[in-house]
């Protein structure tokens, strides 16, 4: 266990990303578009969602967002799937993506640097006070931990497996 708060988030994220994968594992293309449960989500629009968003919110604290991007049509466009879009490019987006965001966190010196968000994102987030790169950190723990429970659901509902199996552990 580390006591550097910003290995300790990226553990902590990685755990995360571990669950998305092994909610993926196994499966065909069809049952991981597929919608098998009362929610509207499908495990690949699910990971194309937290992909999306870990991405912009790296681009966020690096400070290389387009400015020219709308961050309403950036976050409808993260649940789409294309017809293309293959479960290996899902994960290796995810691998690229999580390379991306432990650089930008590691090279990170202050984790109380306030970042500057446009308002539309700023409310989703809803938080009283400055959004600082801790924050949007913790927000990425907090986003791809509810998602893993999603993703847990709707891999239930695809074929009985979960968490537990998938991972080897016997909970």
């Amino acid at each position: 266990m580390t006591t550097n708060e910003t290995e300790l988030i990226l553990s902590l994220l990685d755990n995360q990303y571990s669950a998305l994968r092994n909610a993926v594992s196994g499966l065909t293309e069809d049952q991981a578009r597929s919608v098998p449960s009362a929610s509207s989500l499908s495990l690949a629009s699910l990971h194309n969602h937290l992909v999306n968003g870990h991405a912009t919110a790296a681009d966020r604290i690096a400070g290389t967002v387009d400015p020219d991007r709308d961050p309403v049509e950036d976050w409808q466009s993260g649940w789409l799937v294309a017809d293309a879009d293959s479960a290996a490019d899902r994960l290796a987006r995810l691998d690229t993506v999580a390379e991306q965001f432990a650089a930008v966190l590691r090279t990170e010196p202050d984790l109380d640097r306030v970042v500057d968000l446009p308002a539309e994102i700023a409310r989703w987030l809803i938080h009283d006070g400055p959004l600082t790169v801790r924050f949007l950190a913790l927000h990425q723990v907090e986003e791809w931990a509810r998602h893993a429970g999603h993703a847990d659901v709707i891999r239930e509902s695809i074929d009985g497996e979960t968490a537990g199996t998938l991972s080897g552990e016997t909970w």
